[in-house]
């Protein structure tokens, strides 16, 4: 008797939580060094040399995880809608705020009308991307809507 083809998953073929975290923050963190880069380049006028402190890549790490256990918490079915959508924007946000912003604000001393500024950009931001990823999601399910078959609820079966 094969074991293999069962139809309960062993712990081998079953992903794990912190697999699933460990790798969409790699993947995370990727694209975000990545544009690091280019806003750093662009912003020197130079696409030859560029420099960046080191310090903003170490911290892009815990956002990029940040931003995974976001994701994570608005795919999970655990939380009621309203409450996805409470604490996404809150981890996104608070995990740019906590891991990129903060730590350089210390040295800089900026005003609190520059601190606004940056965090209703960011939020700005967020509601563009969050608004681009619901439209596609939109999109889809009224695709998959589509193609299922019309099944009459008060017809003969």
């Amino acid at each position: 008797m094969n074991t293999s083809s069962s139809a309960v998953p062993t712990s081998a073929q079953r992903p794990s939580l912190l697999r699933d975290l460990w790798l969409g923050t790699c993947a995370r963190y990727t694209v975000l060094c990545l544009l690091l880069l280019l806003i750093s380049a662009l912003a020197a006028g130079s696409l030859t040399v560029t420099y960046v402190d080191t310090l903003r890549f170490l911290l892009l790490l815990p956002f990029a995880l940040c931003i995974t256990l976001a994701a994570r918490v608005r795919r999970g079915d655990t939380l009621s809608t309203v409450a996805k959508c409470i604490l996404h924007p809150i981890l996104v946000l608070g995990g740019f705020y906590l891991c990129c912003y903060l730590p350089f604000q210390l040295s800089t001393k900026p005003s609190g009308q520059q601190i606004l500024i940056i965090l209703c950009l960011a939020a700005l931001l967020y509601g563009i991307a969050m608004g681009i990823v619901a439209a596609i999601g939109g999109r889809r399910k009224r695709k998959t809507a589509d193609n299922t078959p019309y099944v009459s609820q008060f017809g003969k079966k």
